[in-house]
């Protein structure tokens, strides 16, 4: 069940697609497709659902290629970035299919009239670890190993899903009519509070990933800058969500028309 949480989203409005890798922009679209929770919701909410997993994936995408061109930056972490840029496409794409599972999975429950109460957060986390099974099984690589080690981040992972769970119902709650997407954010928070929002739900992400680090061995040379990738890594990932907040907070909140 729900714990008092710090309310977060994810969704900001992109004005286009992030200029990444043609596989990842491919998969990416292809994940919007919809599952069983869809069969749940009622014709009209389904272009809601969908106006709200889109935009997790256009940002998630951004934020990702901010990071790696960052990364690219600094002469040592760009020659290990290359041996392991497959894994890091792999990673954002995991991470839009999660929260397109949660963003369906509390769409379904505030159509059939529950309590953002009601909503299980250790359901969802274990939904999460059939994206994460697959995930492994996709970046098996000789250079580096992974066994996902839960207990390292599951709270972190758990208050992430809360947050996200509840900014649907927070929108949904507001979102009566065929509105913008932008008028129903900005009738729902504050512009302050929506940019505390995304920089807490991308600062989650970032210590998760930070702590899953630790279920990563590298082989060979590798494994000598692991330490240092990490460390550097969050870093990079912190200034970019913080950055992303304040750009994308602007973008919503200026905004005088958008055609979801």
């Amino acid at each position: 069940m729900f714990t008092r949480v710090k309310r977060a989203v994810i969704f900001v409005m992109v004005g286009k697609e992030a200029p990444m890798g043609s596989s990842l922009k491919q998969s990416a679209r292809g994940s919007s497709s919809h599952d069983g929770h869809d069969r749940d919701i009622v014709r009209g909410e389904v272009r809601k659902v969908d106006v709200l997993c889109d935009k997790d994936r256009e940002m998630m995408l951004e934020f990702s290629r901010l990071c790696v061109k960052r990364l690219n930056n600094h002469l040592p972490i760009k020659l290990f970035l290359s041996l392991f840029q497959q894994f890091f496409d792999a990673n954002v794409l995991k991470e839009i299919e999660k929260n397109r599972s949660i963003i369906l999975h509390a769409a379904s429950g505030f159509e059939r009239g529950k309590d953002r109460a009601e909503m299980d957060v250790n359901e969802l986390f274990e939904l999460t670890k059939k994206v994460d099974t697959e995930f492994v099984r996709k970046t098996s690589n000789p250079l580096f190993s992974l066994e996902v080690r839960y207990d390292d981040f599951a709270e972190i992972r758990k208050k992430r899903i809360a947050s996200l769970a509840t900014m649907v119902f927070d929108l949904f709650c507001n979102w009566h009519t065929v509105v913008h997407f932008h008028h129903v954010v900005k009738s729902t928070y504050t512009e302050e509070r929506y940019k505390e929002m995304l920089s807490e739900v991308l600062h989650l992400y970032n210590v998760e990933t930070k702590m899953l680090s630790k279920s990563i061995t590298f082989h060979g040379p590798a494994g000598r800058v692991k330490d240092l990738f990490a460390e550097k890594l969050f870093t990079t990932m912190e200034k970019t969500a913080g950055d992303i907040a304040v750009v994308y907070t602007r973008k919503v909140y200026a905004a005088s028309s958008f055609k979801s």
